[in-house]
């Protein structure tokens, strides 16, 4: 068992060591990823990984009949997320499919709620290897839109992979239901099924 003097001197190397992470994590920033059954049940989780809490997010997405049409769109408020928690948007139970649209996230400034970012759930609907821009995104469930997207240092894409655009919100600015055209995404990154829960 270690003894007490050493207890005492490592204990303030560990309050710095967190004190630290803290100060280097960004006050905003969300993970997002989807849980679906074997009955049509779909789920959105948005994860809040940063600092600061993350006062509401908003989920969109659609009810699909049993072709994949869509059949009227779902809306989820997802409200005062703590820093390294989790909330979960239920957009399909049993029996029933849905599929992600958009996200809106919001943190609050001066007692406001500020829309932070604005995501679009997309598709990697065609890869053009050594292109300027060797992606073609288009909507996750629907159609209407399509977003070149590409370049050197960016992430490497699966055809036909799920993928989540993100843009700054503007400000005075209402979200639309579709990326502003011509507009390039801030970052595109996978959008992933949630991992297993551990023990399992």
């Amino acid at each position: 068992m270690p003894s007490r003097l050493f207890r005492v001197a490592i204990l303030p190397a560990a309050v710095l060591a967190a004190a630290s992470a803290q100060a280097n994590t960004p006050p905003y920033g969300i993970e997002v990823c989807t849980l679906t059954g074997t009955s049509g049940q779909y789920s959105v989780r948005v994860r809040n990984t940063g600092s600061a809490p993350l006062a509401r997010a908003d989920v969109t997405g659609v009810r699909l009949d049993g072709g994949g049409q869509a059949q009227g769109n779902i809306s989820v408020s997802l409200t005062a997320i703590p820093p390294g928690r989790y909330e979960t948007a239920i957009l399909a139970r049993h029996g029933e499919s849905a599929a992600l649209v958009s996200i809106a996230t919001y943190q609050s400034v001066n007692g406001v709620e500020t829309r932070q970012q604005e995501l679009f759930a997309g598709k990697v609907a065609h890869v053009s290897p050594g292109s300027a821009l060797q992606y073609t995104l288009a909507p996750l469930a629907v159609r209407g839109w399509t977003v070149a997207y590409g370049g050197p240092n960016s992430p490497r894409l699966e055809s036909g992979s799920a993928v989540l655009l993100a843009y700054p919100a503007r400000s005075g600015k209402k979200m639309d239901t579709r990326p502003e055209a011509g507009r390039a995404p801030a970052d595109v990154v996978p959008l992933a099924p949630c991992p297993a829960p551990r023990g399992r």
